[in-house]
């Protein structure tokens, strides 16, 4: 078997694949039912998708073909054109596959530990050692939750203050731009 043939089939195969899964999805992707998905992680995105794997073949033949035919390179120096060609092909769309699945599957999850240093505001006054109830907007979601002042001082209503500590669902703040902790 020469050289050739095998990038030609390594070529052939991997843009085969990728044009028989476009036009499968294009033909039978259509809406089969509302499926919905809450398992509290991100799907996976491996460099050993079928995706990344037809890109690395299609890379490696179009490369392998390139250098064995049209720059006329010995053998050695043409597997590693192909090699090359395919890492780089694959790896740019595993980047560029990661980026977009990274950005289109935020959750609405959040943490309430990731609110402390958050500026926040009081919507029912914290009475002197008391407790009240502050509004934030959490991954595009309005959140109401109880809210005590980290001093034990009584804080108005409307007033922007800054959550210093979360403890279970309750948020210590403080008045924003005032030194200090809880």
């Amino acid at each position: 078997m020469s050289v050739s043939l095998v990038y030609f089939l390594s070529f052939a195969i991997g843009l085969g694949y990728a044009i028989i899964v476009g036009l499968a999805g294009h033909l039978f992707g259509g809406h089969v039912g509302d499926i919905h998905m809450d398992v509290g992680t991100d799907l996976p995105i491996t460099p050993l998708s079928p995706t990344v794997i037809a890109t690395f073949l299609t890379g490696f033949g179009g490369g392998g073909l390139l250098a064995n035919s049209y720059f006329q390179l010995s053998v050695g120096k043409g597997v590693l054109v192909a090699l090359l060609t395919g890492v780089l092909l694959s790896a740019g769309t595993f980047g560029a596959l990661t980026l977009l699945f990274k950005n289109t599957q935020a959750g609405s999850e959040y943490s309430l530990d990731d609110m402390v240093g958050r500026v926040v505001q009081i919507i029912t006054p914290i009475p002197e050692n008391g407790t009240g109830e502050v509004a934030l907007v959490a991954k595009g979601t309005r959140i109401i939750g109880p809210a005590r002042s980290s001093d034990g001082k009584a804080i108005q209503r409307n007033t922007p203050v800054e959550i210093v500590q979360v403890v279970g669902n309750v948020y210590y703040v403080r008045v924003a731009g005032q030194p200090g902790s809880a």
